[in-house]
């Protein structure tokens, strides 16, 4: 307890609401599942009820339908999160994790979308019973995956251990990714576009797409917008206070997302798991 109170504390701004947001949306499900269940998003929900929200509100959705087995699921996520994103917020700065944190997300929800649409089609034509279209992406999970997967292979061959099994860290997120939909089956489609995302990172360059730090600086300064206030009373790093050493533990020696500028490749980065540590912290 003392161990968590201790990350809490420690936490900046976006850290603390992508731990809080998720836990708050799920406790609520166990009452309002049915309200709540506009913010899931699926190909069914997006293409015939016109939930286009659900791009941005899927990473929040974990409902509690699952039941106990779930929530000890959401708690772990959220500490995962709060354990291993606030160094990369300090590296970032909170403005720019926030903005690339929702292009990844749409990105990874497209993709999604994309593969569930493909999938369907397939099917149809096969004649075959389709329920891609009712299969949901859910929680940060996918996203997670997705930053996971652009650090392994910024690693490149280095050999890493997973349960034991010696391989390849390029390889590490595949094997993620397996143990995910053994699993729960096609449930876990999100986190597959999201590994695919991965892979494709080099011709689909998402940090292109976000504002240069002059204007994340002009927002934060800004006293309309919310970025530079403090949420859940969490700090909220400014871009000028931003190390960008601090986040090669998570990306390594590829482009820290936003920085704009390459890290040097003669040494792998330092090995970023999930769910590893001690006993004490998760990822590190």
């Amino acid at each position: 307890m003392e161990h968590l109170q201790s990350v809490w504390k420690d936490a900046p701004a976006i850290s603390r609401s992508f731990t809080v947001i998720p836990l708050v949306f799920h406790c609520a499900s166990w009452r309002w599942s049915r309200e709540l269940d506009v913010l899931k998003l699926s190909l069914d929900s997006f293409r015939n009820e016109g939930h286009y929200w659900a791009i941005f509100t899927a990473p929040f959705w974990e409902p509690a339908g699952g039941g106990l087995l779930q929530s000890l699921f959401a708690l772990l996520v959220a500490y995962w999160i709060l354990s291993g994103l606030p160094r990369i917020e300090r590296a970032m700065g909170s403005g720019k994790l926030l903005l690339w944190s929702c292009c990844a997300t749409i990105a990874v929800n497209v993709v999604f979308l994309l593969f569930a649409l493909v999938l369907d089609l397939f099917y149809q034509a096969r004649s075959w019973y389709s329920i891609w279209p009712l299969i949901p992406t859910r929680g940060l999970v996918p996203v997670a995956i997705y930053a996971l997967t652009v650090h392994s292979l910024a690693a490149g061959e280095a050999e890493t251990t997973l349960v034991g099994i010696p391989l390849k860290r390029k390889h590490y997120p595949l094997a993620i990714v397996v143990f995910f939909c053994l699993l729960n089956g096609a449930a876990e489609l999100g986190v597959v576009a999201a590994l695919a995302l991965g892979y494709l990172r080099e011709r689909i360059q998402i940090d292109a797409v976000l504002p240069s730090d002059g204007k994340i600086q002009r927002w934060e300064r800004s006293p309309v917008l919310f970025f530079g206030r403090r949420l859940f009373n969490g700090r909220w790093v400014r871009i000028t206070e931003a190390d960008a050493t601090a986040g090669t533990a998570l990306f390594g020696e590829a482009r820290l997302p936003m920085q704009g500028r390459p890290v040097g490749r003669q040494q792998a980065p330092p090995e970023f798991r999930a769910f590893q540590g001690s006993g004490h912290r998760l990822g590190r």
